[in-house]
């Protein structure tokens, strides 16, 4: 039998294990709703972790991509775990969080990799998403995609899905 000293390491493997699973599956969730033409946004989601440092991959994300945590009181208690972001030079623009002028949307000369959910045309300045009526502007996810994602629901379910993959069949 273990000592009290082993169930707590293995208290902390099983929050460790959680939190990574959980990570992942939000990370994966980001990916799949989010805009991909080229695939570098999609392929740029990476899971700070304070003192385990930064992991990183690409799409589809692994355990292998997120940082281990330290097994200590100390990382047990702190309420953040993981701090997801995507570290494209344009992330703040595909997570349609700021107005860009028209202009800045440029066609790169290649079809995207991702599914077209809009045509149309752009307002003089506005999101990246905000494609409709006629024109030749394409959107390969809905405008306003990562907050309906964050608050909508799915990121809840992806964290309830990285919960139930680290915990133990009975």
């Amino acid at each position: 039998m273990g000592t009290l000293r082993d169930l707590e390491k293995d208290a902390y493997r099983w929050l460790n294990n959680t939190a990574r699973n959980a990570a992942k599956e939000i990370m994966n969730g980001l990916a799949e709703a989010g805009p991909e033409w080229t695939g570098e946004f999609k392929d740029s989601w990476v899971a700070h972790a304070g003192a385990g440092g930064t992991g990183s991959g690409a799409y589809p994300y692994s355990l292998s991509d997120i940082p281990e945590l330290p097994t200590t009181f100390r990382e047990a208690q702190r309420k953040t775990k993981f701090v997801i972001e995507n570290i494209a030079d344009h992330a703040p623009i595909a997570l349609d969080l700021v107005d860009v002028p028209r202009q800045e949307f440029k066609y790169p000369g290649t079809p995207p990799k991702g599914d077209v959910v809009s045509r149309g045309s752009r307002p003089d300045k506005g999101k990246r998403g905000d494609v409709s009526g006629s024109g030749n502007a394409t959107s390969t996810a809905p405008l306003d995609w990562y907050v309906m994602y964050a608050e909508g629901g799915k990121m809840k379910k992806a964290l309830a899905r990285g919960i139930k993959l680290a915990t133990p069949k009975q």
